[in-house]
């Protein structure tokens, strides 16, 4: 629970802002259990590439993002890419087929990517496969409904093609929980409760919520609870809730 604290303190939380970057070990898995067991044995050696497909929100980029944390914690090269990569990001295919097992690549939003990337993800997933790098890839639709060039859509769909789902709501509680605690406050079930009641149901904007929340109720000198929430909106600390229930 959030404490009064001083100017000095508030500083210093705000110089050691808690590290936000994605991790396995922090991952709710909900229904994609499968999705989250087959990463671990991509990034214990296992040879092969898996491609990741979903709504907005159901956690492709957390484990695309983690798995490459994951390979770099272990002592592998790793490289996380989306459409928005700059040319000088993407690897080279003879750099890709000298790296062999344990390192990982990771491909986000893949439908976005321009004729360019296509054409240089083609090469590389099979570099990939060739030496025993990693391939790890995600995207809105399976293999065979993307935007993509055949020999692409074709390349995906030869390894692990894994649908993953939204999580539950009392599974997006307990993450906005964990989440609160690892930043130093008590969310408690009733806050936590009427968030989800009132609040647009993704997950990115529910934790950009909590973030608004927790600066709020620093700025104040308050523990987060529901009153605060309704004053930080009336505030204009957040953007105002939503009420929608069928998202």
């Amino acid at each position: 629970m959030h404490t009064p604290r001083s100017d000095q303190g508030r500083q210093l939380i705000l110089e050691l802002q808690w590290d936000d970057t994605p991790r396995l070990d922090a991952f709710e898995p909900g229904d994609n259990g499968v999705a989250l067991a087959a990463l671990h044995r991509l990034l214990e050696g296992e040879p092969g590439a898996i491609y990741l497909w979903g709504p907005t929100a159901s956690g492709k980029t957390h484990l695309l993002r983690a798995a490459c944390r994951e390979a770099q914690l272990r002592g592998h090269w790793a490289r996380y890419l989306t459409p928005q990569s700059p040319p000088s990001h993407w690897p080279g295919l003879d750099a890709l087929d000298a790296l062999g097992a344990g390192a990982l690549l990771a491909v986000d939003d893949v439908e976005g990517c321009a004729a360019w990337q296509q054409e240089m993800l083609f090469g590389l997933f099979n570099a990939a496969r060739h030496s025993g790098v990693g391939f790890l890839a995600a995207g809105h639709a399976a293999p065979t409904a993307l935007p993509l060039r055949d020999d692409l859509r074709t390349r995906l769909a030869w390894g692990l093609a894994l649908s993953m789902l939204p999580l539950d709501d009392a599974t997006k509680q307990r993450v906005l929980q964990h989440i609160a605690e690892a930043r130093g406050f008590e969310l408690r079930d009733e806050l936590s409760s009427y968030i989800l009641s009132h609040h647009a149901r993704d997950m990115r904007a529910l934790i950009a919520l909590l973030d608004r929340l927790d600066a709020y109720a620093l700025e104040h000198g308050r523990a987060a609870s529901i009153p605060l929430l309704k004053a930080m909106l009336s505030d204009g600390g957040g953007t105002r809730l939503t009420l929608d229930h069928t998202a």
